[in-house]
């Protein structure tokens, strides 16, 4: 069951990444839309270096890493494991714990621009598809990383 929720969480952060996530509207009659990835190739691309290493570490980077270490986690961990392989797993099953707790902090950020532009009549803003999915990815990556942690930590 771990396993199937890792793999939905893995294929909803695909479209998370690469489909419109935000709208933004300016005085109402031409707008925008961004997604995670474009928005950090297109901060990169106009010499805006900090925010596109911030977007990318923390939007691409940390939840990629994350999936490969839950996946490495679930595939690989192996129950007959000697004393050192054992606490190297229970390590790593604490950082999985600790990390997980920033897993939301981009979602936030999308809901917090939203929220700070609504009724604004020169600049508006609404969530697309791609925060919906990246969204549900997260979450069920949360979940996810729960269960690998309460399945193998004890």
């Amino acid at each position: 069951m771990t396993t199937g929720i890792l793999l939905v969480a893995s294929v909803l952060f695909v479209p998370g990444l690469t489909l419109s996530a935000l709208e933004t509207r300016h005085l109402g009659l031409w707008g925008d839309e961004h997604s995670i990835l474009g928005l950090a190739l297109t901060l990169a691309a106009e010499g805006d270096w900090l925010l596109a290493a911030t977007v990318s570490l923390f939007s691409i980077g940390f939840p990629l890493t994350k999936l490969v270490w839950m996946w490495r986690l679930q595939v690989f961990s192996d129950g007959r494991a000697g004393e050192t392989e054992s606490a190297r797993r229970g390590s790593s099953l604490k950082w999985l714990e600790r990390l997980g707790k920033w897993s939301m902090a981009d979602v936030l950020v999308i809901a917090l621009i939203v929220f700070s532009l609504r009724g604004n009549l020169l600049l508006e803003a609404r969530p697309l598809f791609g925060a919906g999915c990246f969204a549900l990815s997260t979450l069920i990556a949360m979940w996810a990383a729960g269960r690998i942690v309460s399945e193998q930590g004890g």
